[in-house]
């Protein structure tokens, strides 16, 4: 894991759980037409959706969180691979996030927009600049 800037302190509050519950929030969401077959698409989220639900049912302790998805890759079973890609993923995101200055806010931004859309077409995403 990288250093922490100088100036800038993680929120001891926050917990993986919380992360995982904004990006449930925010959602995978359909696969854009495409044409060419989705299935991986499709599996791809619904491992995504599956892990972020175990992070937020487990509501491990921020340094428990490693350990956590390790455990979570084992009880998923094999293919590891798949499980073990999206598992590292969430982790250098928290990672990213506890020292990002107003990521917590974007987040919680997109997930009370994407609350209010339901099931609507996504409109093009907003991406997070890291310097709010």
């Amino acid at each position: 894991m990288d250093c922490p800037p100088e100036n800038v302190i993680p929120e001891p509050s926050r917990r993986p759980r919380d992360f995982a519950i904004l990006h449930l929030a925010i959602g995978t969401g359909p696969p854009r037409a495409r044409a060419r077959d989705q299935q991986a698409d499709v599996a791809g989220g619904e491992l995504l959706r599956n892990i972020l639900d175990r992070v937020a049912s487990i509501d491990p302790e921020p340094d428990d969180l490693e350990a956590t998805l390790a455990q979570i890759v084992f009880e998923i079973g094999d293919p590891t691979g798949p499980t073990r890609a999206v598992c590292s993923q969430f982790l250098e995101e928290w990672s990213q996030t506890q020292y990002t200055p107003g990521a917590w806010q974007w987040l919680i931004t997109e997930a009370l927009e994407r609350s209010g859309r339901g099931d609507e077409p996504r409109k093009k995403r907003r991406r997070f600049d890291g310097d709010s």
